[in-house]
């Protein structure tokens, strides 16, 4: 196998065969089975020699790691295993304050022990929750609030819901009266979900019930009335409105088949090569991208998202979760669908993750990849004598889409026929919702229904971009667009120049109107600028992390305080916020990107990587409710004076015999009903 491919439903029964084997008497809880890259230096080489044709013969051992608890324990154990020769090389019992992530396997036993929770159960009683409604349980990464070395917990969020399995329960709330744990009169309806169990996640123990403020202070009141309202509900079958009748069908149709070729999860199209990766954690991952021959990129992925919200009263005040650490993208994959997810002529790349007992859980359809038309290319038209030239732009997508609890979020690498590479976020889904008293509001959230409040929130997602732009000596520049003096070499005050300032220590560095970063190579001069060539990094200017640096939410997402960062490339550091987000402790001064950048490596003509820190700040809009449409970001990365001209010169023109397309007949249109479309 080759060294990147994604690992197999037969690598993980083997690893968790010797796992176990190893650990005779034990019973094993997985928390991941995963291929281990081997080191840049030798995978560099490897990949030169491979694009060349030479690598044939040459071998590199497979490896895997694998994080695992003794059941019912925080006994957390992380092995490394040799895959070619079926031995484990190495266990190391990690330190107290390391947590694994949650795992589906988990949070289903979580949901189902507080669902069924002797005082959860005397609660409902009590409610009298209506028969049609169902009572539902999410469960919360605990976060962080102290600096106590608590045990692994989740805190878990009450809701109730309808019968038929769309019904948005984030909208029907469930609500116990305070007297249910001291015996007194229970008042007919109380507040929505001030309720909120915490559990021990290896003793799956009950180890607090929290009553949640419903007010517009920190004040808890449990006597307060419930005020019944209609929920909002997304779910077509329960919306009580016709859909749309007006919206005729729109085909996507390559009568000639697709552009791109496949060697198992090597892809070729137009002048791109690059290999397709896959782990539970990052999800999709770029490998070994090059344009026409030209290294651009060794590796590119997603490293890690945090969402931390802005209530500040207890306990929403930890109320955060690293949707990558503590979650995984690869483990929340959708099994993405023909003629929804995606539009055209598919091709669907499928992986499996290891479950918590080391067998192989398939994750079907998790990416998916296709071509769109995305207009005009470049075009021009002479003037003088009416000649255009002009080629549409074609693009080819590589999708995945995850869900974390209430949120989606559609993740795509478009590439087009320019060299340019752009990463496209898309934040979609159900916001997360508090309870809140009828006619009060506060000014860290938005009421979206009666008794139902969204509080403000950020997703900080951080993209690891490890170039290798024409080879390894890159360097990270701030080029800022500076206006000239106003004197005689600018005589009329309208000249400016730029300014590169190279970036020649690990540091981090922030956007501005007026500010590109560039990743340069000073061994590579374009002929024709006489400059270093180049790839720049395009990004909207987004506010970064709005809680306190001194915060937990600071502390321990530090890569959310500043755009971009830059560190020499050290094997294994792969993840801004540390190889373990849940319950994190960050300040043992290694762990994370801000403790990186802190060794003050040098980061001029080397071997760098580049993190760059993308914010949503999501003040909730009322049309955001109850399900939210897609708030998108998108970050390039473009040539600047990496080519000598446009690279897409060569892509054909545009041509209606090969487009095929043709105006609409009067006929089609439907006439309106509301006008004469004749007066009109």
């Amino acid at each position: 196998m080759h060294p990147l491919d994604p690992i197999t439903a037969e690598e993980i029964t083997g690893v968790a065969t010797l796992v176990k084997a190893r650990e005779v008497g034990k019973s094993i809880h997985f928390k991941k089975i995963a291929i281990v890259e081997p080191p840049k230096r030798v995978l560099r080489s490897f990949l030169t020699e491979e694009r060349s044709g030479k690598a044939k013969g040459i071998h590199l051992p497979r490896r895997a790691s694998a994080l695992y608890y003794y059941r019912g324990t925080a006994h957390l154990f992380l092995a490394k295993i040799d895959l070619d020769h079926q031995v484990v090389e190495h266990v190391e019992k990690l330190e107290t304050h390391f947590h694994g992530q949650a795992d589906p396997e988990e949070a289903a036993e979580l949901r189902d022990i507080c669902l069924n929770h002797p005082r959860v159960l005397e609660a409902v009683k009590n409610f009298g929750l209506p028969k049609e409604l169902t009572l539902v349980c999410d469960t919360w990464p605990y976060g962080r609030d102290s600096k106590d070395n608590h045990p692994r917990l989740v805190q878990c969020y009450l809701f109730a819901r309808g019968n038929h399995p769309g019904s948005n329960h984030y909208d029907k709330r469930l609500s116990i009266a305070k007297s249910i744990f001291a015996p007194a009169q229970v008042t007919d309806y109380t507040v929505p979900l001030p309720f909120a169990p915490v559990f021990d996640m290896a003793s799956q123990k009950l180890i607090e019930v929290i009553h949640l403020p419903t007010g517009a202070d920190f004040t808890v009141n449990p006597d307060v009335k419930y005020v019944p309202h209609a929920p909002k509900e997304y779910h077509h079958a329960l919306q009580g409105q016709p859909v749309r009748q007006d919206l005729k069908p729109l085909v996507v149709h390559q009568p000639q088949g697709v552009s791109f070729t496949l060697d198992g999860y090597l892809v070729r199209w137009q002048k791109w090569r690059f290999r397709l990766g896959f782990n539970w954690r990052e999800g999709m991952v770029l490998h070994d991208v090059t344009y026409d021959g030209r290294e651009l990129f060794h590796r590119l992925s997603l490293s890690e998202m945090f969402v931390p919200y802005a209530d500040p009263r207890h306990p929403y005040s930890r109320k955060s979760v690293f949707d990558v650490g503590d979650i995984g993208a690869g483990v929340a994959a959708n099994n993405l669908a023909l003629g929804c997810d995606c539009l055209g002529v598919i091709k669907y790349f499928s992986f499996v993750i290891a479950d918590s007992n080391g067998n192989p859980a398939p994750r079907p359809n998790a990416v998916c990849m296709h071509e769109i038309d995305d207009g005009i290319g470049w075009k021009h038209t002479n003037i003088r004598n009416g000649v255009v030239s002009l080629v549409r732009s074609r693009v080819l997508v590589l999708q995945t889409i995850i869900t974390v609890g209430n949120y989606e979020y559609v993740f795509m690498w478009n590439l087009d026929q320019a060299a340019g590479l752009h990463y496209k976020i898309q934040a979609t889904g159900i916001l997360s919702t508090h309870p809140i008293d009828e006619g009060t509001t506060v000014p860290w959230g938005t009421n979206v229904n009666i008794g139902v409040m969204a509080p403000f929130h950020q997703h900080i997602f951080s993209l690891r971009i490890d170039p290798c732009i024409d080879g390894d000596n890159n360097t990270l520049i701030e080029e800022d667009s500076v206006a000239m003096p106003f004197d005689e070499q600018n005589p009329y005050g309208i000249g400016y120049v730029t300014k590169a300032k190279p970036l020649v220590k690990s540091t981090y560095s922030d956007s501005a109107p007026y500010r590109t970063h560039k990743i340069i190579n000073c061994s590579n001069i374009n002929k024709s600028s006489g400059k270093p060539v180049s790839y720049a990094i395009h990004s909207p200017d987004k506010q970064m992390l709005l809680a306190h640096p001194k915060s937990w939410h600071g502390k321990r997402a530090k890569y959310g305080s500043h755009h971009f960062w830059v560190t020499a490339h050290n094997d294994g550091e792969l993840h801004a916020a540390g190889d373990y987000t849940y319950q994190s402790t960050p300040d043992d001064g290694k762990s994370d990107l801000a403790a990186w950048v802190d060794r003050a490596d040098n980061t001029e003509d080397t071997d760098i990587v580049v993190w760059h820190s993308i914010s949503l700040t999501h003040n909730p809009r009322t049309e955001d409710y109850p399900v939210m449409p897609c708030d998108t970001m998108i970050v390039s990365l473009k040539p600047s004076g990496f080519f000598d001209m446009n690279p897409a010169l060569d892509v054909p023109q545009s041509m209606q015999e090969t487009n095929s397309s043709r105006p609409v007949k009067e006929k089609e249109i439907e006439p309106d009903r509301c006008c004469n479309l004749k007066d009109s």
